[in-house]
């Protein structure tokens, strides 16, 4: 084999090796895109980029952490 078919094969190896890892990538972000814990955080996301749903949300937020401390608060007495 000379050096110039020496060369070409190495070619065609890194050519292959590329494409392989262009397919493995793609498959994995295709993974992530229908993932459905990545869209809930998705949803989230857009959720709390919303002022007015932010602000809901921080205000059940804050009545679920009252209504704990409330029932602590009983259960420590009793």
């Amino acid at each position: 084999m000379t050096e110039l078919q020496e060369l070409r094969k190495r070619r065609e190896l890194v050519v292959l090796a590329a494409e392989l890892q262009r397919a493995n990538v793609v498959k994995r972000l295709e993974r992530i895109q229908v993932n459905p814990a990545r869209k809930l955080l998705g949803l989230a996301a857009t959720a709390v980029s919303r002022p007015a749903l932010f602000t809901l949300g921080a205000a059940a937020f804050r009545f679920a952490v009252r209504a704990y401390k409330r029932r602590v608060a009983r259960a420590t007495r009793h």
